[in-house]
């Protein structure tokens, strides 16, 4: 069961942390809240300037996400990869 209270049954995809699952809707929709709030705080730098460095996206889902260390430290280098794609 992820930490959203999903089985994996209802689930795409449930990646395993070692206290807690994440399913694909939370890598979702947690990626959203990234790519909106560095929207928001976007500047006339380059594309690679703009990158979020991993502490900060660690920073960014401790505000939301309780625990679960390995998961955010999946997410920060999914998010890497996808972002320079």
């Amino acid at each position: 069961m992820s930490f959203c209270g999903k089985k994996k049954a209802e689930t795409v995809l449930l990646i395993a942390g070692i206290d807690a699952h994440i399913c694909d809707e939370c890598i979702e929709q947690a990626n959203g809240i990234i790519l909106q709030e560095s929207k928001q705080e976007k500047t006339s730098e380059s594309k690679e300037s703009e990158l979020l460095k991993p502490q900060q996206i660690k920073s960014f889902l401790d505000d939301y996400i309780v625990g679960q260390d390995y998961t955010k430290k999946l997410f920060q280098f999914l998010y890497i990869i996808i972002i320079k794609e």
